[in-house]
């Protein structure tokens, strides 16, 4: 009896013991319940989301600009890292360049990848013109930026009052530019061809004098009176413009239509106005001409990287703001005016999608 007293608690321990098991969690053959998702900041894994864009990985490209310590450099260094958005890493790098007159040569001999220049060096750079020996017609376009502005400041006659009247009239001055070869003394010079003489020197003639110096010296010239006239391009409101009417007097004289008519026509400008008040004793606007800055590559430059290098420069005026004053004359609705040259097929692609094209 005792033997099966026994079994018979054994049996019961075995029976209690299968009924526990019945009672735990989830069998083994089904699935485990989902866990709880991560918290937003908290991503579940390191992959990136299937629809998130990779950056694609590209071979370095180079930015051309001006002297190390001019404008150039931090103005192109703002386009730099937005395009680089675009890209794995930081492959577009801006560096100095040898400027407005040396870099289309450069640029369309293969050596760099983008450049910035004006209009009139773009234009006689592509048709193999002076002040080139050589041409580049695989130049292209692909923005035009903030304005340079041209100031033909003179202290004559009040009867004068624009640039025309002065070299129509044949008013005696003495008219300071940097040496021959320097971009401002060719800019200079598209505006006497355009009134008629092919070598500035011709105003000798009549009694007038050419007086070649760099910056300094043509600010010591005007402020001493060994000059009387002289021409500068510069963003608006121009300190040394500022300071030269201060010092001395003298005034910005206009453009007149006509002249303006064949600049703009022939040699890349756009028309500008100067507001009044925007220099001491300006009472009245100046209608002048502007010169923007034009960035442009070759060709053979990739389509696509054209296309996002144009969509990088309209989207972001207002952080270029914060890279350099200059960019607060910027309009991106005006990128297509004034680059004097043709555009490169990824600039015109975008600005078809913006109708700017």
């Amino acid at each position: 009896m005792k033997s099966l007293k026994l079994q018979y608690r054994l049996l019961l321990v075995l029976l209690l013991i299968g009924l526990l098991a019945g009672c735990s969690n989830t069998p083994s053959n089904e699935p485990a319940a989902p866990s709880e998702p991560a918290a937003p900041n908290e991503p579940a894994d390191t992959e990136k989301p299937a629809d998130t864009e990779v950056p694609k990985k590209i071979g370095s490209v180079e930015f051309i600009t001006g002297s190390a310590t001019g404008s150039w450099v931090p103005i192109a260094s703002g386009i730099s890292q937005k395009i680089n958005e675009y890209y794995d890493g930081f492959p577009v790098t801006s560096v100095p360049g040898p400027g407005s007159l040396g870099n289309p040569p450069v640029i369309g001999s293969g050596d760099s990848d983008i450049g910035m220049s004006y209009a009139p060096f773009l234009i006689a750079a592509v048709a193999g013109k002076a002040p080139y020996e050589e041409a580049y017609p695989n130049l292209r376009a692909v923005c035009a930026m903030q304005p340079n502005v041209l100031h033909f400041i003179a202290d004559v006659d009040d009867s004068v009052t624009s640039v025309q009247q002065l070299i129509d009239e044949k008013v005696k001055m003495t008219l300071g530019i940097p040496p021959v070869g320097n971009a401002s003394t060719y800019l200079v010079q598209t505006i006497f061809t355009a009134m008629g003489y092919d070598n500035l020197e011709d105003i000798k003639d009549y009694g007038s004098n050419v007086y070649y110096g760099d910056t300094t010296s043509i600010n010591d010239a005007w402020s001493n009176r060994q000059i009387n006239a002289f021409v500068s391009t510069l963003n608006i409101p121009a300190s040394s413009v500022q300071e030269s009417l201060v010092g001395r007097g003298g005034k910005i004289l206009s453009i007149d239509d006509k002249l303006a008519e064949v600049l703009i026509k022939n040699e890349g400008y756009n028309s500008y106005t100067i507001p009044a008040g925007t220099y001491s004793g300006q009472e009245e606007d100046v209608e002048t001409v502007a010169l923007p800055l034009v960035v442009f590559v070759s060709e053979e430059m990739d389509e696509e990287f054209v296309y996002n290098l144009t969509k990088s420069i309209y989207e972001n005026k207002e952080y270029f703001e914060t890279v350099h004053s200059s960019y607060v004359e910027f309009d991106p609705e005006k990128m297509t005016e004034g680059i004097g040259i043709e555009l490169h097929s990824g600039a015109v692609k975008f600005y078809k999608e913006v109708g700017l094209q």
